[in-house]
C-alpha cells in the first residue's frame, strides 16, 4: 500500500497544479438588488389607514392601506338611482315601440288592400291617397319609436360603465401588497392626502435577490447561463452561490461609475446573476465580490 500511495501522489499534485495553471479567477464587485414594486394608491383621496411600517414583512394579498372611498360611494348611489330611472324609460319606450309597430302594420296592410282595390276600379284615389299618409306616418312613428328605445339603451350603457368604474375605484381604494417581501420606504403616513397612482410604499422581495456585472469579451465565452458564480459579502466570510440567468448580446462601453480611466473606452458584456437568499443574508443594496472559476481560450472550465 505504501508503494502505490507513492506512485499516485506525484499525479495527483500534478493534476491540481494543471488545475491552477490552466485556470483563472474572474472577479468583481456588484451591488445585489431584490425585486422592488412601489406599490400605487390608484384611489386618490384621504389616507385613512397604513397598516405596515418600515422593515415590516408582509404577504401577497395583505392589506397595506385604506383610502377614503366615502364620496365615491355616494356617487355609485346617485348613479344608481339613473339606473333606476333609465330602466322605468326602457320599458316606456318597448310599450311605445310595440304599440308603433302594431301601427305600422295596421297601416300598412289596410293600405296594400285598398291599393289592390284601386288598381281594379273599386276604390277612389283620395282614399287611397290618406291611407298612404297615414301609413307613411306610421313608417315615421315606428323609426322614432325604435331610435328612442337606442337612446335609452345606450344611456342606461354610459350609466352601467361609470357604475362598474365606480366600483373598480371603490375597490382599489384598498391597496393590497402585489407580492411578499420587505417594506423599505413609507412615503405617506396616515390622515395625509394621496393624489391618484402616487405611490404609498416599496416593496422588496429579498428572498430572490440578483445582481448585474459586466464582463469583457476575453472572459465572456467562459461564462455561460446556467453556470454557478461564488457570491462573497463584503466584509465577511460568508458565501452564496449564484447563478447565471442572462447575458447581453450587445456589447457597451464600460460604466464610469465602477472601472478605472484606464479601462472606461472597453466594451464589455453584462451579466445578470440570480442569488437565491431565502435566509435573508444579502440585503437590498448591499455590495458584494463576485468570482467565476474561468479557464482561458480554448480551454474547458473546470466544473
Amino acid at each position: 500500500m505504501k508503494r502505490i500511495f507513492i506512485l499516485l501522489l506525484p499525479a495527483l499534485l500534478l493534476t491540481i497544479n494543471c488545475e491552477k495553471r490552466n485556470n483563472s479567477t474572474f472577479q468583481a464587485s456588484a451591488i445585489v438588488e431584490g425585486t422592488a414594486i412601489k406599490v400605487a394608491a390608484q384611489t386618490g383621496g384621504y389616507l385613512l389607514k397604513l397598516n405596515v411600517d418600515e422593515g415590516e414583512d408582509v404577504s401577497s394579498g395583505d392589506t397595506l392601506a385604506i383610502v377614503d372611498a366615502e364620496k365615491l360611494s355616494y356617487q355609485l348611489d346617485q348613479i344608481q338611482a339613473n339606473l333606476d330611472e333609465i330602466n322605468v324609460q326602457r320599458r316606456l319606450a318597448t310599450t311605445n315601440l310595440r304599440r308603433a309597430q302594431d301601427d305600422y302594420d295596421y297601416a300598412k296592410t289596410k293600405y296594400e288592400r285598398y291599393l289592390e282595390l284601386f288598381q281594379k276600379n273599386a276604390a277612389s284615389q283620395q282614399v287611397l291617397d290618406d291611407l298612404k299618409i297615414a301609413y307613411d306616418r306610421a313608417g315615421t312613428a315606428l323609426e322614432s319609436a325604435k331610435q328612442n328605445l337606442q337612446s335609452v339603451a345606450s344611456r342606461e350603457k354610459g350609466l352601467e360603465a361609470q357604475t362598474k368604474l365606480l366600483q373598480r375605484q371603490i375597490s382599489d381604494a384598498i391597496v393590497r401588497a402585489p407580492m411578499s417581501g420587505t417594506i423599505t420606504t413609507r412615503f405617506y403616513d396616515a390622515g395625509e392626502t394621496i393624489p391618484p397612482n402616487a405611490p404609498i410604499v416599496e416593496l422588496v422581495d429579498l428572498s430572490k435577490m440578483w445582481t448585474k456585472i459586466y464582463v469583457s469579451e476575453t472572459y465572456l465565452p467562459q461564462i455561460k447561463i446556467g453556470q454557478t458564480a461564488q457570491i462573497k459579502i463584503d466584509g465577511t466570510n460568508q458565501m452564496l452561490a449564484g447563478t447565471v440567468a442572462w447575458i447581453s448580446a450587445k456589447a457597451e462601453f464600460t460604466p464610469k461609475n465602477i472601472l478605472t480611466e484606464e479601462s472606461r473606452t472597453a466594451l464589455v458584456y453584462a451579466v445578470k446573476i440570480n442569488i437565491d437568499n431565502s435566509d435573508r443574508i444579502l440585503k437590498h443594496g448591499m455590495p458584494v465580490s463576485i468570482a467565476f472559476v474561468v479557464a482561458p481560450s480554448g480551454a474547458e472550465v473546470n466544473q
